[in-house]
């Protein structure tokens, strides 16, 4: 089961020391992190980096992209190479155009979801 670490604003602020803690506790008890929509809010390196470790995969989002403003696609090789030289899997979310397709496969990045494929199904 894969657990994703995501953000929430909600006023309270977490230190550094509690997430490392309860990466360590997920891992611990067999299972995994995922670092959700990397690079948006308060999501960004500096914070990440000591979950990097404990993380088996790292995903972002489209929805914080927009090509008008090229340090976005910087930022999203950032975390795809960072991801790619840690050994994690890339996650593209928000895949719904014929032209996020095309940026997807520009970058070779295979794992990717989004309405593009399909809406999300009620299973229960």
């Amino acid at each position: 089961m894969i657990i994703e670490l995501t953000e929430r604003s909600n006023g309270v602020s977490v230190l550094e020391t509690a997430l490392v803690d309860a990466a360590h506790f997920i891992n611990a008890h067999g299972l995994k992190l995922s670092l959700d929509d990397v690079g948006s809010g308060e999501n960004q390196i500096s914070l990440l980096r000591p979950l990097l470790p404990f993380s088996v995969e790292v995903k972002f989002a489209l929805q914080n992209f927009t090509t008008a403003r090229p340090d976005n696609y910087k930022q999203l090789v950032f975390w795809q190479k960072l991801a790619l030289a840690d050994a994690k899997d890339f996650v593209l979310e928000g895949i719904e155009t014929i032209e996020d397709l095309a940026l997807a496969d520009q970058l070779s990045i295979n794992l990717r979801q989004g309405y593009y494929y399909d809406r999300p199904h009620q299973f229960y």
